[in-house]
């Protein structure tokens, strides 16, 4: 059954926007996990093929927050492979002195922080280090240095959906001004100048 399942791995430099990635494949219909250690994915597989209420686009993200965990990633892919079920891999990259910047700015701790005594700088080295062969055979590969989050959503829709007008919805809210407007509305038109079709009988339904 896994044959007709889309089935992705999210994975890269911590701070390069794995998590923005999720969202994003999350509002274009993938079923997300995150954090998952490498060998939970082909059981984790396995248990969406056979499940009847999950999608059939799912994506999880593993990454070096598993710490030694992490180190079963290639084995995993193997065993996903001797069972026949296809999969894609997605890398997010962005550049050290990015990665440095986003975690000063966001005060978080780099998984690898400890590892090299507190050196942020050596740390996503270090982690790079680590990733590359993952980098290599990926499927994708996002360099989001100087992508804002849009940009970002709109390059994961371009990847994983035919068409981008797909990733567009659209929700038409009709509403009595006297009663306020709606909070959650984007985009309001007044057309109280137009005659109510209520009173127009062919219109009334």
């Amino acid at each position: 059954m896994g044959k007709d399942m889309e089935f992705v791995i999210v994975t890269g430099l911590s701070g390069a926007g794995k998590t923005r990635a999720m969202h994003a494949m999350e509002d274009i219909g993938f079923y997300c996990v995150d954090n998952l250690p490498p060998a939970l994915i082909p059981v984790f597989y396995d248990l969406c093929d056979k499940s009847e209420g999950i999608q059939r686009r799912v994506a999880v993200v593993t990454d070096t927050r598993g710490g030694e965990l992490f180190k079963s990633f290639f084995k995993a892919l193997e065993t996903l492979k001797s069972q026949g079920n296809p999969y894609k891999i997605l890398f997010l990259d962005a550049s050290d002195a990015v990665l440095v910047n986003r975690f000063q700015e966001t005060r978080r701790k780099h998984p690898l922080a400890e590892t090299m005594q507190g050196s942020l700088a050596q740390a996503v080295r270090l982690e790079r280090d680590m990733l590359r062969p993952v980098r290599e055979i990926s499927d994708y590969v996002i360099d989001t240095t100087n992508y804002p989050a849009a940009r970002l959503k709109a390059r994961i829709s371009s990847l994983f959906l035919k068409n981008d007008s797909d990733a567009i919805a659209v929700h038409c809210v009709s509403f009595g001004f006297k009663y306020g407007l709606p909070l959650e509305s984007d985009l309001v038109f007044d057309v109280r100048c137009l005659p109510n079709p209520f009173y127009i009988e062919e219109l009334r339904h």
